[in-house]
């Protein structure tokens, strides 16, 4: 099971029983256990296909050698392994199981899914298949099947954390933001599960909940802070929370990491900006925009650079790409009219200005806006 999941399913391994009467026999399936127990999975696999050669139809042995390739990350052979065994013993649902967490581990979660449906369709009380179900519905972008499998589980066992991790991430995928991270810090808090604080936490900046989806990445980066995307979040949140040092520090420890984020990029390049620190603000943010040439707000930070630099046109035509994409943004439109005076260009001026004076009208009716996304 990856590392997001606590579920455990476990595998079936067949102890030494009565293979056959063959002495040769009988002696290769004790001796492939006994390697396999004390793991040496090299002579377990060794000697379990010397027995397959002989005896074809040992369903214990098949099952044991798919278990050991399992182990080894030799997906594909495992498991045509299990579908040997389960012409041999067609109703196994033990082996039906480890046929479906062989797929799932390769990450064929379409397979799978499809062995795992099978089961759910058997048993639809088995609370661990239906979790594995799941989360291949989720893997799988069909979030809202996830949603409806999981919430009578959640709702019947809403200690059951496993479940609470799959739908929440479910939940939070397909938009229900709130209801999802509460989920998930409520399995970060029971399970101490750093993944589960870190995806809440995100989640919480997307709805610029930015104290609670601070708290939500700091739970996280106690528990392991080598979680991929963490500081680049935490910066993010500090940075919203007044906190630009801590936000700076943990910017460049996401950069440190990988240096095409394109986020920890964008960011660090405008809290350097608000320093006026343009020598060093430039370089990140026309990184930033490198990464994702079509990312307004990495333009709309370089028209910034561009136009305390002096450089006025460019910065003006950064604008126009910022407007043209989001005829919305107030801010935007407010600097590209700036701009324009100040290149003599009054009726384009003149023009912007209108747009603003309408916006300005449209946003006090309908509230404060939400700043641009990154």
């Amino acid at each position: 099971m990856l590392k997001t999941m606590r579920v455990v399913v476990c595998a079936l391994m067949i102890s030494c029983c009565a293979l056959a009467q063959e002495p040769n026999v009988d002696r290769l399936f004790k001796s492939a256990v006994e390697a396999q127990q004390r793991g040496d999975l090299a002579a377990a696999i060794r000697e379990y296909q010397q027995l397959l050669q002989v005896r074809p139809d040992a369903f214990d042995a098949r099952v044991n050698l798919a278990v050991v390739l399992v182990r080894l990350g030799r997906f594909d052979e495992a498991i045509d392994e299990y579908r040997l065994a389960l012409k041999i013993q067609p109703g196994n649902t033990a082996v039906r199981r480890n046929l479906a967490l062989a797929y799932y581990k390769k990450g064929d979660f379409a397979s799978a899914l499809r062995e795992f449906d099978s089961l759910h369709q058997a048993a639809p009380g088995d609370a661990r298949v239906a979790v594995l179900l799941g989360d291949c519905y989720s893997r799988l972008g069909n979030n809202d099947e996830a949603i409806a499998l999981l919430t009578p589980f959640e709702e019947a066992h809403p200690d059951d954390m496993d479940t609470a991790y799959v739908l929440g991430s479910a939940l939070i995928q397909a938009g229900k933001l709130r209801k999802g991270a509460v989920l998930l810090e409520q399995v970060g808090q029971h399970s101490q599960s750093a993944d589960a604080y870190l995806l809440a936490g995100k989640a919480r900046l997307k709805l610029n909940e930015f104290v609670q989806g601070r708290q939500d990445l700091e739970g996280a980066a106690r528990l392991d802070a080598s979680l991929p995307g963490l500081f680049t979040a935490l910066g993010i949140a500090k940075e919203q929370t007044s906190d630009e040092q801590g936000a700076e520090s943990d910017l460049r420890k996401a950069l440190a990491s990988n240096p095409a984020d394109f986020d920890a990029n964008l960011h660090l390049g405008g809290i350097l900006y608000g320093r006026r620190d343009l020598d060093h603000a430039r370089p990140y943010i026309e990184r930033a925009l490198h990464i994702d040439p079509s990312s307004l707000f990495a333009h709309y930070e370089l028209a910034l650079c561009e136009s305390a630099a002096g450089e006025l046109e460019a910065a003006a035509a950064d604008l126009e790409k910022v407007v043209q994409g989001d005829p919305k943004w107030l801010q935007a439109h407010v600097e590209l009219a700036a701009l324009y005076y100040k290149l003599r260009r009054p009726a384009d001026g003149l023009k912007e200005r209108q747009i603003v004076d309408r916006l300005t009208a449209e946003q006090q009716e309908q509230g404060p806006p939400r700043p641009p996304s990154p």
